[in-house]
């Protein structure tokens, strides 16, 4: 599984390294086109700024020649040159006069709210719009002080911000009602400059042009494109007017700015970020959904890619394994009908022709191996033996030598068991009373154990094949029994359970060390029933008669069967066969 998680990501790597590039191009496109339209929106709004601030100047300029024609024309400097009161009777004519100019000069310039001359000595002045007024402190307002020391100079005044260098609003009366507060308001910004600029000797009074804030914003108000957009004009430091106070700024949003300066004069420009860029937003989100579309797309790709290609390919490679371990019933089950669909067909079918190969090779090793046991059996001359034995018998009866006789008798009786032709197994009780005569046989040789046989009443009648218990009963005497000083004892009891039958030769001799006895074991598990001959190279004396055994099970009773040693140094030994239930067929 491992190897095809591995192959699963190396293929989804590849497509997703692919795809790489084509996402670096496309962040790269969408952050450079982004900052093109962040240049070009920025030089486009400079442009309009800078076409404003030039119209500012152009009404500023504007103000200083209005303003120095009227200053430096005699008929109305000299109104209010020389004189301590211009409001006396003599001179009210020709401030009405001067009055009716004044206004001929609004009517003319919608810009120009309001004109005033005031007299600096008295405090006494004209208006167009309110007549004639007293202004008894003007002397210490921060805005006539500037204009008197400017010497002729435009000074321009916005009431609330203070004028010049002074951030005050005014002085003398203005907090009481007279003064700045009373006569210029915040809703105006005023053009100031001394009266008689053309004199060596000017007196301290000045000619006021009120100019309307709105008809400056209605100058900046164009600009304004957006309900969350905000446009300040400033002279020099001081913010004038501004178009949306504050709208941008109070919602938190990242804001782009832009100012431009001209003379004393600079427009700033605020608006959001994600109002200008709304539609790149637009694109750059697209970009980045199908970027997370196409690794998506990536992935499905490459699954089904490993669904199609690489998935058969592991399955191939896990029958492949199977059938290494022996597992020839395995076919592939696939519905395909492309190249590799045409591999699994080849797969199972040379699978099967496998299994049919061995099947027909273990018939001829299964007949092989009975042949060479019959052609043992042959070799021997069993009349021979017998008339020989009885021969034997008759002399130590005629002697009167008991112990020879019975030996003899029991071992003739063996050997007629054992060497007889034409019945391959014999009922377990049968096999026990066969292998009594074994048994007494080695009690005369070895008169130090007693033999105890229990069966199952339920297993006398059970078929076993012949000699398949003897070579493990010599093992218990001569392996177990005879190596022991102390009187041995040699048991064999029968039973049935879900395995089939089981016998067990157990005796009470040497036993084994855990050494022998694992390896005895590890000899024993190399035997199957696929794989029951003993390799030829194999010494025929190391645990030949257990090996054997074994073998003969697997070969009659199928992999179900099996043989197992249990054993304790200095206690004993026991060894248990299994012997599963024979059906018909399988006789």
């Amino acid at each position: 599984m491992r190897r095809t998680q591995g192959l699963q990501f190396k293929l989804s790597l590849t497509f997703i390294l692919i795809l790489i590039p084509l996402v670096i191009v496309s962040l790269f496109a969408n952050n450079y086109s982004q900052r093109i339209m962040n240049e070009q929106i920025r030089e486009r709004t400079k442009g309009a700024l800078q076409t404003t601030l030039a119209y500012m100047d152009q009404m500023a300029s504007n103000m200083d020649q209005q303003t120095l024609l009227i200053s430096s024309n005699p008929s109305i400097v000299n109104i209010w040159r020389d004189k301590r009161d211009p409001f006396v009777p003599d001179n009210l004519y020709d401030v009405h006069t001067v009055q009716q100019q004044l206004n001929s000069l609004t009517n003319i310039n919608g810009s120009i709210k309001e004109a005033y001359i005031l007299h600096g000595e008295s405090g006494n002045g004209v208006s167009t719009t309110l007549g004639g007024i007293r202004w008894p402190r003007i002397k210490e307002e921060a805005w006539f002080r500037q204009a008197v020391n400017g010497v002729g100079a435009l000074l321009m005044y916005v009431p609330g911000s203070g004028g010049g260098d002074d951030d005050s609003s005014g002085g003398g009366e203005s907090g009481n009602g007279d003064g700045t507060n009373r006569y210029l308001k915040d809703d105006s910004l005023y053009y100031i400059r001394l009266l008689d600029v053309l004199s060596e000797s000017p007196e301290p009074n000045v000619l006021i042009f009120a100019v309307r804030k709105t008809a400056l914003q209605e100058v900046i108000q164009h600009l304004q494109t957006s309900a969350d957009m905000n446009i300040s004009l400033f002279y020099g430091d001081k913010r004038i007017l501004e178009t949306n106070a504050g709208a941008a700024r109070v919602r938190g949003q990242e804001l782009f700015t832009i100012r431009e300066s001209g003379g004393a004069w600079s427009i700033q420009l605020e608006q959001p970020k994600a109002e200008i860029f709304k539609q790149s937003r637009r694109l750059q989100l697209f970009t980045y959904l199908t970027i997370v579309l196409s690794i998506l797309l990536a992935m499905w790709i490459a699954w089904f890619v490993y669904i199609q290609i690489l998935r058969p390919l592991y399955q191939l490679s896990g029958a492949f394994k199977l059938v290494k371990n022996g597992n020839l019933t395995h076919q592939i089950k696939h519905v395909r009908r492309d190249e590799l669909g045409h591999v699994m067909d080849g797969f199972n079918q040379m699978a099967a022709a496998q299994r049919i190969m061995i099947e027909e090779n273990y018939e001829k090793e299964l007949r092989l191996a009975k042949s060479e046991f019959n052609l043992l059996q042959s070799q021997i001359n069993p009349h021979f033996l017998y008339n020989t034995l009885d021969s034997i018998y008759s002399v130590a009866v005629k002697h009167g030598m008991r112990e020879i006789s019975d030996m003899v008798m029991n071992l003739a009786k063996f050997f007629r068991v054992s060497l007889g032709k034409g019945r391959q197994d014999f009922t377990l009780a049968e096999t026990a009373e066969h292998l009594m005569y074994y048994i007494r046989v080695q009690q005369m040789r070895t008169a130090h154990f007693t033999a105890d046989i229990e069966l199952a009443e339920d297993t006398k009648g059970m078929p076993v094949l012949k000699l398949l218990l003897q070579p493990i009963v010599e093992n218990a005497i001569i392996h177990g029994i005879e190596k022991d000083a102390m009187d041995g004892e040699l048991r064999i009891r029968s039973r049935l359970d879900g395995r089939g039958l089981i016998v067990e030769v157990e005796d009470t001799g040497a036993g084994m060390p855990p050494a022998r006895l694992e390896e005895i074991r590890r000899e024993l598990g190399t035997i199957t029933s696929k794989l029951y001959r003993l390799p030829q190279d194999s010494p025929s004396s190391r645990f030949f008669g257990l090996k054997n055994v074994k073998s003969r099970l697997k070969l009659y009773y199928g992999e179900a069967a099996d043989l197992l040693v249990e054993s304790e140094e200095y206690v004993g030994t026991k060894v248990t066969l299994i012997i599963p239930m024979r059906t018909e067929e399988s006789a």
